[in-house]
C-alpha cells in the first residue's frame, strides 16, 4: 500500500501551524506527530510519502494536477481546528479528481468532531493517538477487511456513522520507533528563529499534561489524545514519559544526521529532577542546541544549571499573566511569585526566558490588569514575550464558558490569528480594547531597541524579521 500524507494549499492564505496546532505560520517545524504514524507504518512494510505543498508554494490548481498524476492508494491529512476548510476542500478536490479512493483524517479537530470529517463512505476518521489505529486502519483497507472492529476509528456505513470504542493510551513510548524525518523534501525550511541554527527538528520526550488551565490547547498530538479520552471517560489521560535512555538515543542519532538545533515539543518537558538531569547528562557532549515549555513550579537550580549544560537555549514558560486572582481563575495553579522567580531563574543561567501572556482569558480582566502585564515584562527584562487574545478552543472548559456566557463576538469559535484578531468581549472589554491592547504590547516589545539589537543576529535576516512583524500587527 502506498499511502500519502497532504498538507494541502491553503484556501486563504493563511497557513494553520500543525504542530502546536493553536495559531497560523510563523515558522515551520517537521509535524513529528505525523512522522511518528508515518514510520509505524513504514516498519510494517507500507510505502509512504509526505507532501508539505506550503512550502513547496503550491496553489490549488498545481495541487489538483499532483492528484492527477500521483498513485498513491490511500491519503491522510492531520488535521487541526485552524486547517478544517483548508482540508475539507483538498477532500473535494480527491473526490473530484480521485473518485472513492480512502482518506483518513487525523488529529486534533477531527477527533473532538469526527462526523464532520467524515463525508462519505471511503473517509475515515482515526481518533487520539494515530500509530497504531491507523496501522490497523490500513491493513484493513488493503485486506478488504471490517472496520468495526479497529478501536478508536469513526466511518460511515448504511449512511450511519459509527464510532468504534476508544483505544487506551500508549503506555510504553519507548516501544515507537522514531519519526520518520526522511520524509522531509524541504529539510532546511525548518526552522526556530529562538534557536537561530539548522538543521533543525523537533522531538517530543511525553505525551500529555496533569494539569488542569481551563483555556489550554496543548500540543496537537496531547491535544487528540485529551479529546478523545475525556470524550469516553470525562477526564484527562495520564501523562506518559518516554525514558532518558530513549530520548538520548534519539538526539544520538540526529547528531548522526546532521541535525543542530532541536525544540522539545512537549507540553512540559520538566517532569522530575532526577529523569531531567539525567537526559541532560546524556545530550550535553552532543552540540545541539534546544529550548522547550516548562511549568514555572517544576525549575529547580539544579535542573536549570543541568539544562545550561546540556546547551538549552530557551524555556518557554506559560505564566498568561501577573495577576494572581486571573490564574486562579483560570485554575493555573501555580503563584505569581513563582513565575517571577523561574524568569531570574532562567536568566541566572544564560538560558533565554520566553513568556506567553494571554489577554481575556477571565472576566476579572481589564485594561489595568493588561497595562501591569506590559510593566512587569518590562521590569523582568523578559528576553523574549508573546502577547495573544485568549481565543476558546472547542475542547476546552473556556470553550463552555464562553458558550455559556455568550462571549464569542461571532456567535461561535471562528480561526483567528490571536496574536491580532479578537473571538471574544466582555461587557467591559471589547473586541476592540483587546485588539489594540495586544497590538500596544507587541509593538512596545518587539520594536524596543533592547529586543531589535538582542535578536536580530538571532533571527537570522531582515526578511525573518519582517515575517514575524507581519504576523503580529
Amino acid at each position: 500500500m502506498k499511502i500519502t500524507f497532504l498538507v494541502p494549499p491553503s484556501i486563504d492564505g493563511n497557513i494553520p501551524e500543525r504542530v502546536a496546532g493553536c495559531a497560523y505560520l510563523l515558522y515551520y517545524v517537521p509535524n513529528i506527530f505525523l512522522l511518528s504514524a508515518a514510520a509505524v507504518l513504514e516498519k510494517a512494510g507500507c510505502e509512504v510519502r509526505y507532501i508539505e505543498t506550503t512550502i513547496k508554494k503550491w496553489d490549488r490548481k498545481q495541487f489538483r494536477t499532483f492528484l492527477r498524476e500521483d498513485l498513491s492508494d490511500i491519503y491522510s491529512f492531520y488535521s487541526v481546528n485552524l486547517s478544517q476548510k483548508t482540508d475539507m476542500q483538498a477532500l473535494h478536490d480527491i473526490r473530484e479528481i480521485r473518485g472513492d479512493m480512502p482518506v483518513v483524517f487525523f488529529g486534533p479537530a477531527p477527533s473532538d468532531r469526527p462526523m464532520e470529517f467524515v463525508a462519505d463512505d471511503d473517509t475515515y476518521v482515526v481518533r487520539g493517538e494515530p500509530e497504531y489505529t491507523i496501522l490497523e486502519l490500513v491493513k484493513a483497507l488493503e485486506d478488504k477487511s471490517a472496520i468495526n472492529g479497529i478501536k478508536s476509528v469513526s466511518f460511515r456505513s448504511n449512511n450511519e456513522i459509527i464510532h468504534n470504542n476508544t483505544r487506551e493510551p500508549i503506555e510504553n513510548l519507548d516501544e515507537l520507533p522514531f519519526p520518520a524525518r526522511h520524509l522531509l523534501e524541504e529539510k532546511d525550511v525548518y526552522y526556530n528563529p529562538k534557536l537561530g541554527m539548522r538543521p533543525f527538528t523537533a522531538v517530543c520526550t511525553s505525551r500529555g499534561c496533569s494539569y488542569r488551565c481551563i483555556y489550554c490547547v496543548p500540543s496537537s498530538l496531547s491535544f487528540s489524545r485529551e479529546l478523545e479520552y475525556k470524550h469516553y471517560f470525562d477526564k484527562k489521560p495520564p501523562v506518559r514519559k518516554r525514558s532518558p535512555e530513549n530520548i538520548i538515543e534519539e538526539f544520538a542519532l540526529l547528531k548522526s544526521q546532521g541535525y543542530k538545533a532541536v525544540n522539545m515539543q512537549d507540553d512540559q518537558f520538566v517532569w522530575g529532577e532526577e529523569r531531567t538531569i539525567k537526559i541532560c547528562e546524556g545530550i550535553k557532549d552532543l552540540g545541539i542546541v534546544w529550548g522547550c515549555s516548562a511549568r514555572s513550579d517544576h525549575l529547580t537550580e539544579p535542573i536549570v544549571r543541568a539544562m545550561a549544560a546540556a546547551n538549552c537555549k530557551f524555556i518557554d514558560l506559560g505564566v498568561e499573566s501577573f495577576n494572581q486572582e486571573i490564574l486562579d481563575y483560570v485554575k493555573k495553579d501555580i503563584d505569581v511569585k513563582k513565575n517571577e522567580e523561574a524568569i531570574r531563574l532562567v536568566k541566572k543561567y544564560g538560558i533565554s526566558a520566553k513568556i506567553n501572556i494571554m489577554f481575556g482569558a477571565s472576566p476579572l480582566e481589564t485594561m489595568e490588569t493588561i497595562r501591569k502585564n506590559t510593566k512587569e515584562v518590562k521590569r523582568l527584562k523578559v528576553d523574549q514575550v508573546m502577547y495573544n487574545i485568549a481565543n476558546p478552543f472547542p475542547g476546552t472548559d473556556f470553550y463552555k464558558t464562553a458558550k455559556e456566557n455568550n462571549l464569542f463576538v461571532y456567535g461561535d469559535y471562528k480561526p483567528v490569528n490571536v496574536a491580532k484578531e479578537a473571538n471574544i468581549a466582555y461587557p467591559h472589554l471589547s473586541k476592540t480594547d483587546l485588539e489594540r491592547a495586544v497590538r500596544s504590547a507587541n509593538f512596545a516589545f518587539f520594536l524596543s531597541p533592547r529586543f531589535v539589537l538582542k535578536n536580530i543576529r538571532r533571527i537570522g535576516s531582515l526578511d525573518a524579521l519582517k515575517a514575524m512583524f507581519r504576523k503580529l500587527f
